[in-house]
């Protein structure tokens, strides 16, 4: 049975970390303590023909899954809360499994963004797309 967004939502707890509050590091010191970017429903990040071509047949055939209906768009593998590629075999810390490889969408979330704020209070990646952060003074 495929878990869809608004279920994982509904569901709750299933999806969520607990908050985390305060300013991220600008340049990603604590990205890999906190990875609330990474926790979100399937079918959130697509990828680009240029993702596809960066990523190994391996890492395709085994990470992402494609839409079985037009536009039969490539999504990375979700197992209904968090991105299959977020490794989670040390409790507390969140790489990406496949960050040279990783898809334009989340090359784009920058540190102290709109997106990544709100994926921060919520504890999970919200409906913001915001990726980059706005030029402080």
């Amino acid at each position: 049975m495929r878990l869809v967004y608004s279920e994982a939502v509904n569901a709750g707890a299933s999806l969520r970390l607990a908050p985390i509050a305060g300013e991220p590091d600008p340049d990603g010191a604590d990205c890999v303590a906190c990875g609330r970017c990474c926790h979100h429903g399937p079918e959130t990040v697509s990828l680009l023909e240029s993702d596809e071509a960066r990523m190994s047949e391996a890492t395709l055939r085994a990470l992402t899954v494609v839409m079985d209906r037009p536009p039969y768009f490539r999504f990375l593998r979700n197992d209904g809360h968090r991105c299959g590629g977020l490794d989670t075999s040390v409790e507390g810390r969140y790489p990406c499994g496949i960050y040279a490889e990783r898809p334009q969408g989340c090359r784009d979330v920058e540190p102290g963004s709109p997106c990544c704020m709100e994926a921060r209070a919520l504890g999970h990646l919200g409906t913001s797309v915001l990726f980059k952060r706005s030029e402080r003074s």
